[in-house]
C-alpha cells in the first residue's frame, strides 16, 4: 500500500470529483470522506464525522477508512463484500438484502420485487460529478433494473438532479437501514450488478476509467 499526499489544487482526482476544499481522502479512485465530512465549511453540519473533536467520530472515520483499505487488499470483489451482504442460509454468495425501499414517488418495495431481470445499483450522491456521469450513461441499457440510491444528500438536491438528468429507474433516499444493509457502503461512488436471482455478481468502487465498458461486460455475461 502507498500513501500520497496531495496539496489542495494539485489533485487531478480531487478536482474530478469537483472538491475544492480539504480534507479529502481516497482509497484509489474512490472517494471515502470528503471536507464536509469533517468541518461546516458554511453548510449545515451534516457530516458524518462532526463534530470532530468527538473521539467517537474520529474512531468512526478511522473505521469506515480501514474498511475501505481491507475491501482493496482483498481484490474490490464480491467476496470482500462486508459480512452483513451475506444471507443466513447461504454464506457462500451475497444476495440483495431483504430491506424496503421508498422511491421518491413514495411507493415501496423491495428487490425481490426486481427478480427476473439484472439489476444495477448505485450509491450515488448529486455533488458526486462521476455518479451522475454514470447515471446517465445507465439510461442506454434495455433489460436492467436501476435503482440509484442516494447517500449523504439533501433530498430537494436529489430531486434536482434526477429532474435535470432524467436518471433513470428507481430512484431511492438510502436511509441508515438501507446503508447498513449492504454494509456501508464505504465510497462513493459504489456500483454493484445483481443477476436475476438477486445474487450480487459484481461490486465498483470508485470511478475507473474502464467502469461503463466492464459494467457492460458483466452484463453481457448475464445475459447468454
Amino acid at each position: 500500500m502507498r500513501i500520497a499526499v496531495e496539496d489542495l489544487g494539485a489533485s487531478k482526482l480531487a478536482d474530478s470529483f469537483g472538491v475544492d476544499k480539504y480534507p479529502a481522502v481516497f482509497v484509489d479512485d474512490a472517494l471515502v470522506a470528503r471536507p464536509e465530512d469533517f468541518y461546516e465549511w458554511g453548510g449545515p453540519a451534516t457530516g458524518r464525522y462532526l463534530p470532530w473533536k468527538e473521539l467517537a467520530n474520529r474512531r468512526r472515520f478511522q473505521a469506515d477508512l480501514q474498511q475501505m483499505i481491507d475491501i482493496r487488499l482483498a481484490g474490490g470483489t464480491v467476496a470482500s463484500l462486508p459480512a452483513s451482504a451475506k444471507t443466513a442460509t447461504d454464506t457462500a454468495k451475497k444476495r440483495l438484502p431483504d430491506v424496503e425501499l421508498a422511491g421518491l414517488d413514495g411507493k415501496a418495495f423491495r428487490f425481490s420485487a426486481l427478480r427476473g431481470r439484472p439489476v444495477v445499483i448505485e450509491f450515488w450522491a448529486p455533488w458526486c460529478p462521476h455518479c451522475l456521469t454514470t447515471l446517465a450513461w445507465l439510461k442506454k441499457l434495455d433489460g436492467v433494473a436501476i435503482v440509484p440510491i442516494a447517500i449523504e444528500s439533501q433530498r430537494e438536491d436529489v430531486e434536482r438532479a434526477v429532474g435535470k438528468l432524467a436518471i433513470p429507474g428507481r430512484v431511492v433516499m438510502g436511509s441508515n437501514d438501507v446503508r447498513q444493509a449492504f454494509g456501508g457502503p464505504p465510497a462513493i461512488p459504489t456500483l454493484l450488478i445483481a443477476d436475476r436471482n438477486g445474487t450480487i455478481v459484481r461490486v465498483f468502487y470508485g470511478a475507473p476509467p474502464t467502469l461503463h465498458a466492464e459494467i457492460e461486460r458483466e452484463l453481457a455475461k448475464l445475459a447468454r
